[in-house]
């Protein structure tokens, strides 16, 4: 009886080991190399922002300008940042003026759009 038992015991293990994964496995919806989702790129620029101790961070709402779907993953990733205009931030409620805009890659660089350079620069 033992003899059969170690085959099943193998067969059980060897089954269970090779049995197809769920579809919706993380590992399926990581990033490819080099790639970065919008949520991972703003989470960055923001902690930058943080980092630098931009005072006023309440009052800015960031929006993808990328042509990149949201739920996509990109290599850069580029933000405008607005100015939230309400009783609490302050400001003409009908317009949401760009401050700055940014740019965020794969890497963790994070550049701020020069306008008299007419190009990003490092932050």
């Amino acid at each position: 009886m033992r003899i059969l038992s170690a085959p099943l015991f193998v067969l059980a293990v060897l089954s269970a080991g090779c049995s197809r994964t769920s579809p919706d496995t993380p590992a399926r919806h990581a990033a490819a190399p080099g790639q970065i989702s919008e949520r991972q790129a703003l989470d960055l620029l923001v902690a930058r922002l943080k980092a630098h101790r931009v005072k006023d961070l309440d009052c800015l709402t960031f929006m993808n300008e990328n042509d990149t779907p949201a739920n996509a993953t990109a290599d850069r990733w580029e933000f405008a940042a607005r100015e939230i205009h309400d009783q609490r931030c302050g400001g003409d409620p009908d317009v949401a003026p760009v401050r700055d805009r940014y740019q965020v890659d794969a890497s963790g660089k994070v550049l701020v759009y020069n306008a008299a350079e007419a190009d990003y620069t490092p932050f």
